[in-house]
């Protein structure tokens, strides 16, 4: 099942690609962008295109911003730790907000404005989920030690607690300036890795302790 199920996420993922790649060429060659001119372009049927994207202002926004986005490998370069691996997701992920501020708070604002409009129903599907697989890449260092189940935990808190939804709340509702923001940043992901995989001192401390 769960083999199926990465195949599912994996192919979705595909055809969404397939239609902000559409999507880009239409902006490029200087043509309006629409959802059933990306789907032709893409060669996907309008009806499933319809199901990623329901107006052509979302598929704009982010076809833009898919533009600007780093395939993991550049993200992780050469970094073999699992730790600075997860650290260097979250900054290329809060540092990509930043510089994208007004694109993303549009994007974001506007899914939610589709949410609403479907009533909650989760019939759309309005969001990439690209955090997930980046984190699932980034912790493949010590997948074997964490386990399937453990695994996809540490992804979804990391992916919960980094983004542009994070970076609203570090600077909306905490007010933080850009350094502070960064290390405080840095200090959550650090302390959630840490739930699951602790610093060796930490470890050794906590057995001292129980003995």
């Amino acid at each position: 099942m769960r083999g199926i199920e990465t195949g599912r996420i994996a192919q979705k993922g595909r055809t969404r690609t397939a239609l902000l790649e559409a999507a880009r060429a239409l902006m490029d060659r200087g043509d309006m962008v629409s959802v059933p001119a990306a789907a032709d372009a893409a060669g996907i049927s309008r009806a499933t295109a319809y199901r990623y994207f329901s107006d052509p202002q979302t598929l704009t926004i982010e076809a833009m911003l898919e533009a600007r986005m780093k395939s993991i490998d550049e993200i992780l370069g050469l970094e073999t730790d699992a730790r600075r691996r997860v650290q260097r997701v979250r900054h290329f992920l809060l540092e990509l907000t930043r510089q994208s501020e007004p694109q993303f708070r549009q994007y974001l604002a506007r899914t939610m404005e589709l949410w609403l409009a479907d009533g909650g129903a989760g019939d759309v599907t309005l969001r990439a989920g690209r955090r997930l697989a980046m984190y699932r890449k980034a912790l493949e260092p010590v997948a074997d030690r964490l386990g399937p189940q453990r695994l996809e935990q540490l992804v979804l808190m990391l992916s919960a607690t980094s983004g542009v939804e994070s970076f609203i709340g570090l600077k909306d509702v905490c007010g933080l300036d850009d350094e502070t923001a960064d290390a405080t940043a840095e200090a959550i992901t650090d302390a959630i890795f840490d739930r699951f995989l602790p610093k060796p001192r930490e470890r050794s401390s906590a057995a001292a302790a129980e003995g």
